[in-house]
């Protein structure tokens, strides 16, 4: 069962307001780890692996064949700026 200091303490990594849900959430959490507790009981040693069940395909890549591409310089020169023969941006993510 998933405590509600539990939900509290995935709440705030979240960034979530969950202020008065706690029991609500406690519960609808552990119901989810039990349902996936029930997949546990497949057998699934005769599966074969997979990365993706749709057949879909990547019609942009034709093959494997080396095809021309910037250099290094070519690509540096149309950067705003460069830090250490890098493309350098401003930083993108919300840290406290």
């Amino acid at each position: 069962m998933i405590s509600k200091d539990d939900v509290v303490k995935i709440a705030t990594l979240a960034k979530l307001d969950i202020s008065g849900q706690e029991e609500l959430f406690a519960s609808l959490f552990s119901q989810t780890i039990d349902y996936i507790k029930i997949l546990e009981e497949l057998d699934t040693k005769d599966v074969a692996e997979t990365y993706q069940v749709t057949g879909l395909v990547n019609v942009f890549q034709q093959g494997l064949e080396n095809r021309a591409t910037l250099t290094k310089e070519e690509v540096l020169q149309n950067a705003k700026e460069v830090t250490n023969g890098l493309i350098s941006t401003k930083g993108v993510f919300d840290r406290e």
